[in-house]
């Protein structure tokens, strides 16, 4: 029965709208409050529960239909969760872009750099000029893994700006 419920949830057209700032990649994205406001009470309306518990393999996220005892869960993994302050932000990412990949949300379009004929994005120049002006290796890889875990660059940006950091640590830049 869940999956009726999540069905008449997505035709409800929810979208998220991006309304924080990333500073580090000078791009925009939906904070966890924006992505609960949207979703929280449609889901509590159609007798959908949300569980989101730490676990040792990462943040499980469980949506539980409380009129049939059916359920459906995903775990998003931590990364790099040496701190406390490391594991409480991987709790806040984790548990906002798991319930954008669950329920299947939109938000807002941000791909008019490709149509305007910029193919570069703000994000992508911001974090290459990050890149460009670091110098030490272990703060390149650091750089490294914040691209790798961006949500407002694409593939093809993460690819180059990973290659560049990679040269700039091995001396070619």
């Amino acid at each position: 029965m869940i999956y009726k419920k999540l069905l008449e949830f997505q035709k409800l057209g929810i979208s998220i709208k991006k309304s924080s700032d990333n500073p580090f990649f000078k791009s925009k994205y939906a904070n966890l409050n924006e992505v609960l406001d949207k979703v929280k009470k449609p889901l509590n309306d159609m007798g959908i529960v949300i569980v989101q518990e730490p676990t040792l393999e990462g943040l499980k996220t469980t949506l539980y239909d409380t009129e049939d005892d059916t359920s459906i869960n995903g775990t998003m993994p931590y990364v790099e969760v040496s701190t406390a302050q490391k594991l409480g932000s991987n709790n806040t990412y984790n548990r906002r872009y798991s319930l954008v990949t669950i329920l299947g949300l939109e938000d807002e379009d941000d791909d008019g750099n490709e149509a305007s004929g910029n193919n570069e994005s703000e994000a992508y120049r911001g974090a290459k000029e990050a890149i460009d002006a670091e110098g030490d290796a272990e703060t390149l890889t650091k750089l490294k893994s914040r691209v790798a875990k961006s949500t407002g660059l694409k593939d093809s940006e993460k690819r180059s700006l990973i290659k560049l950091a990679d040269d700039k640590i091995d001396g070619k830049v």
